[in-house]
């Protein structure tokens, strides 16, 4: 039994066409399913918790990035098949997943080729693709393997879970720690996060106590902190709030997704 989410930016009537075309090949391919709608008065966690109790098993997120993270958010302990139909600007996810955009995805989505995939938890919020942070007076702690206490302004915070189809990286530690754990760079399917702290200043990371010589590489981890006097400004899949306390966790083997043959990982 599938059961689709729209986003509620679905409603203009620039989509009317795709979004046709969209539910007409789901009724060829006799997939078809219950509609819900985000709205500002619902949201995806309790569309998801009433479905589930119905028997739902597959949601299928209709719309970008921002209503992954949106579903993605209101899972909780939901056990859930996760599918995608991109529509919209803001599709790196799908891309990322070997997901093409409007009618093409439904035949993705009626082989369903699922892989069982990590997700990231801050502050109890699930997210799929990465959280970004600025800079700042922060201090960052990663399970005793590195505290930086004395973080300037311009530099940028990227914890990532799994790669983003446009991104590029350089990971030197991550080769490293590659050979004994199986970690591999955006592969959110090896129990680890990817930290990333970039920075304007060519020369800025290697002043930071504990850090040198790690400018633009990634690091393996499956745990991190931050916390700060001022309140840090977090962006977990396009979604954004803040706090001055930040928890960073992997959640393994979290979220069944169906994925199309061109995905990023294994």
């Amino acid at each position: 039994m599938y059961y689709y989410i729209y986003d509620s930016f679905l409603s203009d009537k620039k989509y009317e066409r795709v979004i046709a075309t969209v539910e007409t090949r789901l009724t060829d391919l006799g997939i078809s399913g219950k509609i819900g709608r985000l709205t500002p008065f619902t949201n995806a966690r309790g569309l998801i918790r009433d479905e589930v109790r119905r028997g739902v098993q597959t949601i299928v997120v209709v719309g970008n990035d921002e209503t992954v993270a949106k579903v993605v958010g209101g899972i909780d302990d939901a056990k859930i098949t996760l599918g995608f139909i991109p529509i919209g600007h803001g599709t790196m996810i799908a891309r990322s997943l070997g997901i093409p955009e409007g009618e093409e995805a439904c035949d993705v989505l009626s082989r369903r080729v699922t892989q069982k995939i990590d997700l990231g938890s801050v502050n109890g919020h699930l997210f799929l693709s990465q959280v970004r942070m600025p800079g700042g007076k922060v201090t960052i702690e990663s399970e005793g393997k590195f505290r930086i206490t004395s973080m300037v302004e311009d530099c940028e915070i990227i914890v990532s879970n799994m790669r983003l189809s446009e991104e590029g990286v350089v990971a030197e530690s991550g080769k490293k720690a590659s050979e004994s754990t199986g970690y591999s760079v955006g592969d959110p399917m090896d129990g680890w996060l990817d930290a990333l702290i970039t920075s304007k200043s060519s020369s800025l990371l290697s002043r930071f106590r504990g850090l040198s010589g790690i400018e633009r590489s990634v690091i393996p981890t499956r745990r991190l902190s931050l916390t700060s006097e001022e309140p840090i400004a977090i962006e977990a899949d396009g979604r954004h709030f803040s706090a001055n306390v930040v928890s960073i966790e992997i959640a393994p083997d979290r979220l069944k997704v169906i994925t199309g043959r061109e995905r990023v990982f294994a």
